[in-house]
C-alpha cells in the first residue's frame, strides 16, 4: 500500500469512529475533514529565536525570560489581566472550547465553561470532547492564550502597565489570558481547525494547578472518569523543531507515512530492510525517543482511552497502528541495527552507536506497560487493573513526572486498590494530597505497602523519584526535603538519557524481585518489626495486610525513645520523621570490597575469593559459592538454578583471557559480530551473570559471630555504594540480607545483598529461640 493510500486509510479510521454530532462538533474530524484540510502554510521559526551556541548565554536568556514573566505577571494581575480560575465542585469538570483560526500565526482564543460530570461523554446528548496528552516541557510559560468569553475594552493605562515587560505578546486589547509552555502553545495551533470549535480537556488549563488543597485533589482522584468518557486521546509527539532551531518536520512526517506502511504490510516486511529504508528507521527511531514516551501520567492516560490518536506537527495515526510498528521495531532489532551500521549517512550512523541491542527499548517499555497492566472489555468502555499500586509504582520507575510526588499519584487510578471496595478487613492506599511534602507523601506510601503485605522488600527497591533541585516559585509549592536512606531514590535513570524516552541498562536486576514474589526468605518468617518516625502503628487503627491477617504489632519493648538519640544526624536528616526503625540481626562486618562491576567484567581477585583455584590445570568444577553467586542461585525468571548452569559456568571459566578476568561483554559481542559459536547455555547463563553482576560489588567479610560452626568468610554481592566496614544484616521482614552502614548512634541504608548460604533464613535457623532474642538489635535508620 502507498503512503497516500495508507493516509487515506487513517482519514476513514477517524471518519467511521467519530460521525457527526447535532451538537457543537468535537472537532472537524468528525467530518473528516479537519486533518484532510490541514494547514497548508508551516509555522514560521519565531519560537527557535536567534539561540547562542554558548551554553551560559542560552542560560543567562532562560534566566531573563523567567524574570520578564514574573515582572509580567505582577503587572498583569495590577490590571486584572491574568485569567482567574471560579471554584467548582468535586462533580464538575471544565472543558476547553478552542476557536477556530486560518493561520498558524493568529493568537490562539479559547473558552472555558464548566459542566456537571452527567453532561461530558460520548453519548448523545452529552458534550463530546477530546483528551490531550503531551509532555509540558521545560522553561517558563510565557505563550498567552487568550480566553474569548472575557473581553477587555482599550484602555490606554493598560499599555503603559504592559510597557516594562517588553514582551509583544501582551496584547491588552485581546482580553484576559493565562500562559502556557512551548509545547503545549504548538499542539494548540496545530490541533485547532480552520472553521469549527474543537472541544479538548486539558489538564493545565482545564485544572486550576494552583488549587492543590481542594480542586487539583478532586480533579487529579477522577481522571479515570475523564479519560474513560473522552471520545478520542490526542497524543502529541511536537512538530519537528528541535530546541536548536533543528528542523526535522519532513523527516518526522515521513516516519509517520511509514508507520502506516508498515502496518499494512506484515506479510511483506522483509522488503523493508533493504538499505533505502534506513532513513525511514532512523526517522521512526528519532520519534520514539521523543520526550512524550517518558512520561508517567501517560500509562493512565492511554491506559484508560477508547480511542488514541498520535498527532506530530499535522499528521497523525491511530495510536494502535503507531505501538504496532513499535512492536515491529523491538522485535526485528537486529536486523535494524544492521541497516544503522551499513549506512552511510552520519545521522544514522549516531543512531547506530546508542541503539544498544542488549538495552530495553523505551517506546516498547510504554507499550508493554499500557497492554499489561489494564485489561478492557470488547466495547473498551470498562476496564480491569491487573497488578497493584505498589508493583506499578517499583516497575514503572522508567516514566518521569514533574512532580515527583506524582510517582505515585500518577498510577492510583490504574492500580488494583482503585476497583477494591473498602471494607473493615482493607485499607486502600493514599490518596492523592498535594499539601504534603515529598517526605511525607512517600512515608505514607511506604507505611501503607509494609503494613498490608508484612514485607520489607519495598525497602530494598529503587522506586522513588528524587527531589527536586529547585522549589517552585508558587505560593503553596511544599518545601523542599532531604530524603532518608531508607527511601531508595532512582539515582540513574534505568533509561541512558534520563527524561527521554530512549534506552538503557538497568543498574542492576533486584535481588528481591516483583512484589508478592520474592525470590528468597532470608528473615526466615520473621515478622517485621518497624516504626516510621513518631508513627506509632500500634495506636492506630489497625491495618489488615491484603489476605486478611492483621500486622505484627512493634511493641513497647521495640521502641526507641527519641530523646535519648543525642548523636548528630547527615545535615537535612535530622528530623523525626527521617528515622526508621526496624529490628533484625547482625550477620557479619565486611572486611573487602571490590569495585564495580560495570562492564559485565568479573576479576581474577573476585574468583579467587569466591574459591576459585587458578593454575591447577584442566578445571573440573567451579565452587558452589563462586558460580552460585555469580547468579545469585537464581535463573532469569526468579527459580532455582537449573542443573546445566554449573556445566555452563565450567565452560565459561575456562573461556577467561590470560590475566585471569572473565569478561562476559567480551564473549557475547563476539558472538553476536563475529560469530564465533558458543553454546547456548554458555550464552544463557552469562547473560544471566551480566544481569547479576552488572554495577555491583563484590564482597568479603567476618562472621559476626567468629565461634560459630560457620567458620567460612561471608562471600556475596553488594550495591555500588558498599565499603569496607559496613554490616550485613538480616532485617526481620525483609527477604533478603541488606548493607547497613553503621554511624554514631544510628545507620545509614545501603541496599540490599547476596550472601551465599543466608538467603534462605540459614543464619536465623542456626540460632535457637534465646539465643535469636539475644542476637536481635534494634537499627535506628536515618
Amino acid at each position: 500500500m502507498s503512503i497516500q493510500n495508507a493516509s487515506e486509510r487513517a482519514r476513514l479510521y477517524n471518519e467511521r469512529r467519530c460521525p457527526p454530532r447535532n451538537q457543537e462538533r468535537v472537532s472537524s474530524r468528525a467530518k473528516g475533514s479537519r486533518r484532510n484540510r490541514a494547514f497548508k502554510y508551516l509555522p514560521g521559526r519565531h519560537d527557535a529565536g536567534n539561540r547562542s551556541s554558548n551554553g551560559s548565554a542560552r542560560k543567562d536568556e532562560v534566566k531573563k525570560k523567567f524574570l520578564r514573566g514574573a515582572q509580567r505577571y505582577s503587572e498583569l494581575k495590577k490590571t486584572k489581566l491574568l485569567y482567574e480560575y471560579t471554584p467548582i465542585e468535586d462533580n464538575q469538570i471544565r472543558l476547553l472550547y478552542l476557536h477556530p483560526a486560518t493561520s498558524y500565526e493568529s493568537d490562539i482564543h479559547v473558552k472555558l465553561r464548566t459542566h456537571m460530570d452527567d453532561e461530558v461523554g460520548p453519548e448523545q446528548p452529552q458534550q463530546a470532547y477530546e483528551a490531550l496528552s503531551y509532555h509540558w516541557g521545560s522553561g517558563p510559560a510565557d505563550a498567552p492564550i487568550y480566553l474569548a468569553d472575557k473581553p477587555m475594552s482599550h484602555n490606554p493605562a493598560h499599555d503603559d502597565a504592559l510597557a516594562p515587560t517588553k514582551d509583544a505578546h501582551d496584547k491588552f486589547h485581546t482580553g484576559v489570558r493565562l500562559y502556557v509552555r512551548s509545547n503545549l502553545d504548538k499542539a494548540l495551533r496545530y490541533l485547532r481547525d480552520k472553521s469549527d470549535t474543537v472541544v479538548l480537556w486539558i489538564d493545565a488549563l482545564c485544572i486550576n494547578q494552583y488549587d492543590e488543597c481542594a480542586e487539583k485533589v478532586a480533579q487529579i482522584s477522577k481522571m479515570h472518569h475523564i479519560y474513560r468518557k473522552a471520545s478520542n486521546v490526542c497524543i502529541w509527539l511536537g512538530d519537528g523543531m528541535g530546541e536548536k532551531g533543528r528542523d526535522r518536520r519532513d523527516d518526522f512526517s515521513a516516519a509517520m507515512d511509514f508507520v502506516q506502511r508498515l502496518v499494512v504490510s506484515v506479510a511483506n516486511l522483509d522488503a523493508f530492510f533493504s538499505p533505502e529504508f534506513a532513513k525511514y528507521w532512523s526517522d521512526l527511531w528519532d520519534l520514539m525517543r521523543s520526550s512524550w514516551f517518558s512520561r508517567r501520567w501517560v500509562i493512565q492516560e492511554l491506559a484508560l482511552a477508547r480511542e488514541a490518536t498520535v498527532h506530530c506537527g499535522t499528521r497523525f495515526v491511530p495510536w494502535s497502528d503507531f505501538a504496532d510498528a513499535i512492536g515491529l521495531f523491538h522485535c526485528h532489532s537486529d536486523q535494524v541495527r544492521a541497516l544503522f551500521q551499513r549506512a552511510k549517512d552520519f545521522r544514522i550512523q549516531q543512531n547506530y552507536n546508542a541503539f544498544n541491542e542488549q538495552e530495553p527499548l523505551g517506546a516498547q517499555i510504554l507499550v508493554d506497560a499500557i497492554t499489561n497492566n489494564v485489561r478492557k472489555c470488547l466495547s473498551g468502555n470498562t476496564f480491569e487493573p491487573v497488578f497493584g499500586l505498589e508493583t506499578l509504582v517499583c516497575s514503572l520507575t522508567s516514566f518521569q513526572a514533574a512532580d515527583p510526588r506524582d510517582s505515585v499519584f500518577a498510577l492510583l487510578n490504574i492500580a488494583r486498590e482503585a476497583t477494591m471496595p473498602n471494607d473493615a478487613n482493607t485499607v486502600g492506599p493514599p490518596r492523592p494530597n498535594y499539601s504534603l511534602n515529598l517526605l511525607e507523601v512517600y512515608t505514607d506510601f511506604l507505611e501503607w505497602v509494609v503494613f498490608s503485605t508484612g514485607s520489607l522488600d519495598i525497602l530494598c527497591r529503587k522506586w522513588a523519584a528524587p527531589e527536586k533541585k529547585r522549589r517552585e516559585p508558587r505560593k503553596h509549592a511544599p518545601a523542599l526535603v532531604t530524603l532518608p536512606s531508607w527511601i531508595q531514590t532512582i539515582g540513574e535513570s534505568a533509561w541512558k538519557f534520563p527524561g527521554q524516552g530512549t534506552q538503557g541498562h538497568p543498574n542492576e536486576n533486584s535481588l528481591v524481585g516483583r512484589p508478592g514474589r520474592a525470590r528468597y526468605n532470608a528473615s526466615r518468617g520473621q515478622p517485621p518489626g518497624v516504626r516510621f518516625g513518631i508513627r506509632w502503628r500500634e495506636h492506630a487503627e489497625p491495618l489488615r495486610s491484603r489476605m486478611g491477617s492483621a500486622p505484627p504489632d512493634v511493641g513497647t519493648d521495640s521502641r526507641i525513645c527519641l530523646a535519648l538519640v543525642r548523636d548528630p544526624f547527615p545535615a537535612g536528616r535530622g528530623t523525626a520523621a527521617h528515622r526508621l526503625h526496624t529490628r533484625g540481626i547482625v550477620i557479619a562486618t565486611i572486611n573487602w570490597v571490590s569495585g564495580r562491576e560495570p562492564m559485565g567484567t568479573i576479576y581474577k581477585e573476585c574468583l579467587v575469593k569466591g574459591g576459585w583455584i587458578v593454575d591447577r590445570g584442566p578445571p573440573n568444577k567451579v565452587p558452589d559459592r563462586l558460580w552460585r553467586t555469580l547468579v545469585a542461585d537464581r535463573d532469569e525468571d526468579g527459580n532455582n538454578t537449573p542443573t546445566w548452569y554449573h556445566m555452563a559456568a565450567l565452560h565459561c571459566m575456562s573461556l577467561a583471557d590470560s590475566n585471569g578476568h572473565l569478561r562476559t561483554s567480551d564473549l557475547l559481542d563476539q558472538e553476536i559480530q563475529y560469530r564465533q559459536r558458543l553454546p547456548q547455555v554458555s550464552i544463557k547463563y552469562l547473560k544471566r551473570v551480566q544481569a547479576v553482576t552488572w554495577n555491583r560489588k563484590f564482597i568479603q567479610g567476618a562472621p559476626s559471630d567468629p565461634g560459630c560452626d560457620y567458620r567460612e568468610p561471608v562471600f556475596g554481592l553488594g550495591p555500588p555504594l558498599t565499603q569496607a566496614g559496613d554490616r550485613v544484616c538480616v532485617i526481620f521482614g525483609c527477604s533478603v540480607p541488606c548493607i547497613l552502614r553503621p554511624r554514631n548512634g544510628y545507620h545509614e541504608f545501603i541496599g540490599e545483598a547476596y550472601v551465599y548460604g543466608s538467603m534462605d533464613g540459614e543464619a536465623i535457623n542456626m540460632l535457637g529461640s534465646a539465643e535469636l532474642q539475644e542476637k536481635t538489635e534494634e537499627f535506628l535508620i536515618v
